[in-house]
């Protein structure tokens, strides 16, 4: 998990990160309390360079969490495309020791992540994006750009594997079965994968 020090240490200073918005430093400190709002993580994603660490640290977090705090680390983390932040919700779906409910989450934003590529959004058009939502009580999509902390040209095929590997080997029955889910939602068939294969009909 990442330390608050190190959460400290991203915030932008007066003279450098000059992307971040004004309130970044704020949403920082708020994301280290132990109950952030639900518009603090969704707003986090509009930080290019404290964001991804603050969300990754709320995903690595143990202890329970609000479905409010999950579902808007979901839609944030679906908005990012960042290594770190890549990273941080994979280790939590591969480790079993956390709720299921924080791993299923979790497998909506890797499949998320499968299907959209390697861009990065453009971090401004979050916020723009977001404003839109709310006004006009709809759903609006941000463009994605390349960035300095896009994920891997792999990461595609990394996720189809891990999924795969979930639902042949994880524990729990409904990982495995969301996993599965998952894989076909992504156009692979999981034939010949031991029990993702055992409900197939030839």
């Amino acid at each position: 998990m990442v330390g608050a020090a190190a959460l400290v240490a991203v915030a932008p200073a007066p003279a450098a990160a000059q992307s971040e918005a004004p309130d970044c430093v704020a949403l920082v400190a708020e994301m280290l309390t132990p109950t952030p709002s639900a518009g603090a993580i969704r707003a986090s994603a509009g930080c290019p360079s404290s964001g991804p660490v603050t969300l990754a640290n709320r995903w690595t977090r143990r202890g329970t969490r609000t479905s409010a705090e999950r579902a808007a680390l979901v839609e944030a983390s679906t908005w990012m495309r960042d290594t770190r932040l890549y990273d941080a919700v994979s280790s939590v779906v591969r480790d079993g020791s956390y709720p299921r409910s924080d791993r299923m989450a979790g497998l909506r934003v890797l499949v998320g992540y499968a299907e959209e590529g390697t861009g990065v959004i453009q971090q401004g058009a979050v916020y723009g994006a977001r404003a839109a939502e709310l006004s006009g009580g709809r759903q609006a999509d941000a463009p994605r750009v390349a960035g300095s902390t896009a994920l891997p040209p792999s990461v595609s095929d990394d996720v189809r594997r891990e999924l795969a590997r979930l639902a042949r080997e994880d524990r729990d029955p409904d990982v495995r079965y969301a996993a599965k889910r998952a894989s076909e939602t992504l156009g692979d068939a999981p034939s010949a994968r031991g029990e993702a294969a055992g409900s197939r009909k030839p």
